[in-house]
C-alpha cells in the first residue's frame, strides 16, 4: 500500500467519522427541539425531528461548502502575493548583484 493510499484512506475514514458525528449531533439537537414542543404527537414529534435533522445538515454542508470555497480562494490569493513576492526579491537580489559589481568594477580599474 503506497503512503498516498493510505492517506486517502485515512481522510475517508475522518470525512465518514465527522459525516456521522454531524448526523449524529443534528438528531440529538432536533429531538431536544421536539421535546420543547410537548404538545406535538408521536407522528408529528418525529416529522419535526426528521425535518430539523435535514435542515440542520443541510445548512452544515452549505457552510462547509462556503467555508472551502474561501479558503480556495485565499489559496489562490496567497499563492499570487507569494509569486509576485518572489520575483520582487529575485530582483532586488539582481539590482543589488550588479550594482556591486558595478561599483567593485568601478573601483578595480587602474586610473587614467
Amino acid at each position: 500500500m503506497h503512503k498516498d493510499d493510505a492517506a486517502a484512506g485515512m481522510a475517508a475514514l475522518e470525512g465518514y467519522l465527522m459525516s456521522r458525528a454531524a448526523q449524529h449531533r443534528a438528531a440529538h439537537e432536533a429531538a431536544a427541539f421536539a421535546d420543547d414542543l410537548p404538545w406535538l404527537g408521536h407522528a408529528e414529534r418525529e416529522d419535526v425531528i426528521r425535518l430539523y435533522t435535514a435542515h440542520h445538515l443541510a445548512r452544515t454542508r452549505q457552510v462547509l461548502h462556503e467555508i472551502t470555497s474561501r479558503s480556495q480562494e485565499l489559496k489562490q490569493d496567497y499563492s499570487r502575493r507569494y509569486r509576485i513576492l518572489c520575483c520582487r526579491m529575485l530582483a532586488l537580489a539582481l539590482l543589488g548583484s550588479s550594482t556591486f559589481l558595478g561599483l567593485l568594477t568601478l573601483g578595480l580599474t587602474p586610473p587614467r
